[in-house]
């Protein structure tokens, strides 16, 4: 960190401009209620504007109208450019939203790290820097040989804490050891919350750079559409692809998701916990987590979504440019129509050529073989099956949704594999495509396009078929 690089930081990075803004006080109080207390990840204008009314009201008869600007103001520079600490956009439904930029996540984290705590715990910080350089190691640098002398160690200190497990030897942890480990889960869970923000910001400027060189360039569609969907590979390639999608999948996976509910829960059975934590913040952990990633993965599908729409305007400019040059040959062919050439020459088109087919390359005559026909008829009804017009047959959406809801009332999130388990599918494509229309048109539900089942299905006349489809999941309390 040098002297130059440290003065231009305090004069342009938005974190530190908004540590030392005279407002300092009331914007990160306003953002820590709206954003942390509240758990909003993105906040439409009519509520932002309520919030911050009555924020205002209450800090000014407080503070002898410390704040005499109107809240609409307040939030017109919290958006600007010149400060960067909201981010203001159209939502799907063209409402408008806010949510916090990653400068002003930063500023929280730090600001949250300089509280003071009763209780430090570097016991089992430091165990886990220890375990993380082992692993490193451990996969790095040891040969074949040193990682099986590693691995029977460990295994000869498990069979001994299972014969100290067996002694009755007490081996638990004390109050001061679970009080340790809770603040260093929470201080984690707090960090990657926080950057989240960051990961999506990133995955745009990866986005903006790859609209940029693709609008830049003007070659053909193919080599638009190859590098579209090469710069969608190295998004998902990318370190910070790998480990998200990597941290998606773990945590859409249903078994272990069940499992952290549970271990979650069984969190604030303890008494020390209890007693360490009666607001209890790390309850609704789980869905905090599937609720910000879920924004990125649908971020990233809408970025990619608007690479092909690149390739779409880059077809319609080709289109356009070929109904100009029809024009132009009408024009020239009307012209010609009033003044009609005397010469067989009249005019030309670059890369045309005349085919010529030669009377020698046509083949020999042969006589047609004679058909003989019949003209008797057989004297026979014709009969018509008419039950195929009466097996019609009707697919109850709200039937399938209350299929959905069995599984969502004892457990947080299911996958349509589930489902058809547990109701199997019965008429055929026609009802798979119901449980299909209802994944695209709801907003609690996951399609994971990278991940493929194999679901079976039943028609009518009980033939069975197996059908491979995206990996769907069925979350509940998403918005």
């Amino acid at each position: 960190m040098t002297y130059e690089y440290l003065k231009n930081l305090k004069k342009y990075n938005h974190t530190i401009k908004l540590l030392n803004s005279d407002n300092f006080a009331m914007m990160v109080a306003f953002f820590y209620f709206v954003f942390v207390s509240n758990k909003h990840i993105s906040v439409t204008h009519s509520t932002i504007l309520n919030y911050l009314d009555d924020f205002l009201y209450s800090l000014n008869n407080s503070y002898d109208n410390a704040y005499p600007k109107s809240a609409k103001e307040y939030l017109d520079d919290f958006v600007s450019d010149r400060s960067g600490y909201l981010k203001k956009y159209h939502g799907s439904e063209g409402e408008l939203l806010y949510e916090l930029t990653p400068y002003t996540q930063k500023a929280l984290e730090f600001l949250e790290s300089l509280e003071k705590k009763e209780f430090v715990g570097s016991r089992t910080k430091f165990n886990i820097i220890f375990e993380l350089l082992e692993e490193l190691i451990f996969e790095t640098d040891l040969s074949d040989e040193e990682r099986i002398k590693t691995l029977q160690k460990q295994k000869a200190k498990i069979d001994k804490q299972i014969a100290n497990i067996e002694q009755k030897k007490d081996l638990r942890f004390d109050s001061s050891r679970i009080k340790e480990h809770f603040m260093l889960i929470e201080e984690q869970s707090r960090k990657l919350k926080y950057d989240f923000s960051q990961i999506e910001y990133n995955f745009r400027d990866l986005n903006l750079s790859a609209m940029e060189q693709i609008a830049t360039e003007f070659d053909s569609k193919n080599s638009v559409l190859e590098s579209i969907f090469d710069i969608e590979n190295s998004i998902r390639e990318s370190d910070q692809g790998k480990s998200f999608y990597a941290f998606w999948q773990i945590l859409t996976d249903s078994e272990k998701n069940t499992k952290f509910s549970q271990m979650l829960e069984h969190l604030y059975t303890l008494e020390p916990i209890k007693e360490f934590d009666e607001e209890e913040k790390l309850k609704n952990l789980k869905f905090d987590l599937l609720s910000n990633a879920n924004k990125i993965a649908k971020v990233s599908s809408k970025l990619m979504e608007q690479l092909r729409r690149f390739l779409d305007d880059r077809v319609w400019i080709e289109n356009k440019k070929i109904l100009e040059l029809c024009k132009t040959i009408e024009q020239k062919a009307l012209k010609i129509k009033t003044n009609i050439p005397t010469k067989k020459e009249f005019t030309s088109i670059d890369g045309a050529k005349v085919s010529i087919n030669s009377v020698f390359e046509k083949s020999l005559y042969s006589p047609k073989m004679a058909n003989e026909f019949r003209a008797d008829l057989k004297d026979e009804g014709l009969e018509i099956d008419l039950d195929s017009f009466y097996d019609i047959f009707f697919i109850d959406e709200e039937k399938l949704k209350s299929n959905i809801n069995y599984f969502l009332q004892i457990k947080p999130q299911c996958t349509l594999i589930e489902v058809v388990e547990k109701f199997p599918i019965k008429k055929g494509i026609s009802e798979l495509v119901s449980y299909l229309s209802i994944a695209k048109n709801s907003k609690n539900s996951v399609v994971m396009s990278d991940k493929k089942e194999k679901i079976i299905i039943e028609d009518e006349k009980q033939n069975k078929k197996s059908v491979i489809i995206p990996k769907i999941i069925f979350i509940k309390g998403l918005a």
